[in-house]
């Protein structure tokens, strides 16, 4: 199984949209750049940079030991300038961060790092008091889209068993669990599967 702790330079483990994408002046839309609105904040998802570092780092001190635990399987230090470059380092995977419109605040980070030739582990991290309101979701549903730009055609992500609101969540979206049961789920998920549309958050 995959090493899910950051530090040692490897991937750690694993609303309603306003538009579809955000103009950059004198471009076309990137895919990849998100404006969605959740509880009338308006919420901007783009390509994590290197200076997001400290954004990013505040975001993750926000967070309850149990979301970190959740999301890195362990313990979690305060995220090295290293773990930062394969974060942001395109040959190795994709990173989003979440923002809130007209700030500098990170709400989430959302990840899809490249494991072989067209497979990729997708994870990502919502704030707290941002959890259960469809930003999740949301999420997902951008890193699917953007993984065939990657020649992404397997999708895998790593879930506690005891996660039951991002197990519903992929679920949702068609992903096969193993029947073998355990603490830690790895999941398959289809790129081709449901679009998330029936899903409810958990409140």
């Amino acid at each position: 199984m995959m090493n899910k702790h950051p530090g040692d330079g490897r991937p750690p483990r694993g609303p309603r949209s306003v538009r579809g994408s955000q103009t950059v002046r004198g471009t076309q839309p990137s895919p990849r750049v998100l404006r969605t609105e959740v509880g009338g904040v308006e919420l901007i998802t783009r390509p994590m940079t290197v200076g997001d570092a400290e954004a990013v780092r505040e975001m993750h001190e926000r967070c309850s030991p149990e979301s970190l635990r959740f999301r890195y399987f362990g313990p979690v230090p305060r995220l090295s300038d290293r773990v930062i470059a394969l974060f942001t380092n395109p040959a190795k995977g994709a990173t989003f961060v979440t923002y809130i419109a007209g700030g500098e605040r990170v709400v989430a980070m959302s990840n899809l790092m490249d494991l072989a030739a067209g497979e990729a582990e997708l994870a990502f991290l919502v704030e707290d008091e941002w959890q259960g309101r469809g930003l999740g979701r949301m999420l997902l549903q951008h890193l699917l889209s953007v993984a065939p730009s990657r020649r992404i055609h397997e999708l895998t992500a790593t879930v506690y068993a005891g996660n039951h609101r991002m197990l519903a969540l992929f679920k949702a979206a068609g992903a096969v669990v193993p029947r073998a049961a355990g603490a830690v789920l790895d999941l398959r998920v289809p790129l081709d599967g449901d679009p998330l549309d029936a899903y409810e958050p958990c409140r």
